[in-house]
């Protein structure tokens, strides 16, 4: 009883903690609902999880990302959401700490979407330009 009583006293008397680290809403995913991936960078991708679509920061690089058909998303192993910080995605065999994860809005994902496929069809034409000149 002392031990509780005292403990509830120094909580009364501790001056009031902010509390912005626990009102601050984290944003969370569900890794069940992802559909696709884009690969900005090794350190970030966007993820379209349907309606929702998510800009996901790396606390490093992560270089096997990109060439990875396959990512896992290691989250809360009950509910399955991945909110960051301590949480990662795994490619192939590689842990990824996630350090951010924040909803963007459809058009900016499908921006970095048709960016994407203009750069990969550069990257083609380069590739073909290039076997062409050493035939």
């Amino acid at each position: 009883m002392r031990i509780v009583l005292g403990f509830l006293i120094i909580l009364a008397a501790s001056p009031a903690m902010p509390l912005e680290a626990e009102t601050q809403k984290r944003t969370c995913l569900d890794s069940q609902r992802v559909r696709n991936w884009i690969v900005v960078d090794d350190e970030t991708l966007l993820i379209d999880s349907g309606r929702k679509k998510y800009r996901l920061h790396l606390q490093e690089s992560c270089p096997r990302m990109g060439t990875s058909a396959t990512l896992q998303f290691r989250g809360d192993p009950i509910n399955g959401r991945v909110c960051g910080s301590l949480d990662f995605i795994r490619v192939e065999g590689e842990q990824c700490r996630i350090s951010k994860i924040e909803e963007i809005d459809k058009q900016t994902f499908n921006n970095e979407q048709n960016r994407k496929k203009l750069i990969l069809k550069a990257t083609k034409g380069e590739a073909k330009a290039e076997k062409t000149t050493e035939n």
